[in-house]
């Protein structure tokens, strides 16, 4: 079987990534206004002889004199040829003593995660001046989250620091801040962005997090009064699968809405939706009693959606009959590849036969075709899923 890697592209026609600014990053002539240098470069662009960083569009003639001193100073010249411009930005903020801790941390916060400068001491110096500088700048502004300072000290494994502002300030936006723990775990597989450049490696600390993403997501939960969210439930048991926590997990989908059947057992199955045969985590497969379980809710949600179908008047949605046979045979396409995985391929032969091409939603029709010769191949194995990845 083979996987249909798709891509999400953003941006139109680029030619590198996007930039920390959000503004597409599209390489575009400039004249450098020290010098007079012709370049081409992506927005923020550095003048390639001289290094000085064009961080706006204009700038008086008594603003050049003075940053064509401190560009061809001394301190200047000397940093290291291996920094990219974001880390150049910030030392000559520093030395032009004009510019607030603000402008200053965020330029090295950009420069840590924009750079990509293999130079580590270069990196890791940028980190560290991120949060000297907006250390400082929190201190002054305590009413407002510092989500950039949360960022490196997560970077730089200052959990007790972070974990101390997250309780202090939480309280402002605790979806945020259950987002940021829950990001910070590193459990979703990557789509070629992610929050953080650090992978946490100690075991403890891992377990720290997990434990804080699900006390903060459960705290949401609870503090919004409203009916839990299919990526709440989720998330809950992805956390409490980190932690071993299986009971709990089944516990938890005992406790859910009938409309999540469906999606607790693509969980046990630990299969997407749309990618039937290939699983999440091939290192951790699913055991014989989880996918039993998994074929026990989508059994369920068959259940629910006969009933619908027989009696469409009392259905409370706005799905038409053609959308609910749909869904039917999408569930029964998830129960015939349970079984598959079981290795119970007659019970998967029969169940799959007894789906219609029409009663299969457009999306899932190769799937279909892709799971029906592996049942008459009799093979049960699986393959690693690689989410679609982001091209700017």
């Amino acid at each position: 079987m083979k996987l249909k890697v798709g891509a999400v592209i953003l941006g139109g026609i680029i030619l590198g990534n996007s930039n920390i600014f959000g503004t597409p990053a599209i390489r575009i002539p400039y004249v450098c206004p020290i010098g007079g240098e012709k370049f081409v470069d992506f927005h923020i662009p550095q003048c390639p002889g001289n290094k000085f960083v064009m961080f706006k569009e204009k700038f008086s003639d008594a603003e050049l004199k003075k940053y064509e001193k401190i560009i061809n100073g001394k301190d200047y010249r000397e940093i290291s040829k291996d920094a990219g411009k974001y880390y150049y930005l910030g030392r000559f903020y520093e030395l032009a003593k004009e510019f607030s801790d603000k402008e200053i941390g965020e330029a090295y916060y950009n420069s840590y995660y924009s750079d990509h400068s293999e130079n580590q001491a270069v990196t890791k110096e940028a980190l560290q001046k991120g949060i000297s500088y907006l250390e400082k700048l929190f201190e002054g502004k305590k009413e407002e989250i510092p989500w950039k300072l949360l960022n490196l000290y997560a970077e730089n494994k200052e959990y007790e620091k972070m974990n101390k502002i997250l309780e202090s300030v939480s309280s402002k936006d605790l979806q945020k801040a259950a987002n940021f723990y829950y990001d910070l775990t590193g459990i979703e597989l990557s789509n070629g962005f992610e929050r953080f450049k650090n992978k946490i490696q100690d075991k403890n600390d891992k377990r720290m997090i997990v434990n804080k993403a699900l006390e903060f997501l459960q705290r949401e939960i609870a503090e919004n009064k409203k009916e839990i969210t299919e990526e709440q439930l989720l998330q809950q048991a992805k956390l409490y699968r980190e932690l071993g926590e299986k009971t709990k997990i089944d516990r938890l989908f005992a406790k859910a809405d009938k409309k999540y059947y469906k999606a607790a057992s693509l969980f046990y199955m630990d299969e997407p939706e749309n990618f039937l045969g290939y699983v999440y985590n091939e290192k951790n497969l699913s055991t014989s009693n989880e996918l039993t379980k998994s074929i026990n809710y989508i059994d369920k949600a068959i259940a629910n959606l006969d009933h619908e179908i027989k009696n469409p008047q009392n259905s409370k949605s706005y799905i038409t009959l053609k959308q609910l046979r749909e869904e039917r045979g999408d569930a029964l396409l998830i129960k015939a590849e349970a079984n598959r995985r079981l290795g119970k391929f007659n019970k998967a032969e029969k169940i799959i036969n007894s789906i219609s091409e029409e009663d299969i939603t457009r999306i899932n029709e190769s799937m279909f075709n892709e799971i029906k010769q592996q049942i008459k191949s009799k093979n049960s194995k699986v393959e690693q899923y690689f989410p679609p990845q982001v091209v700017y």
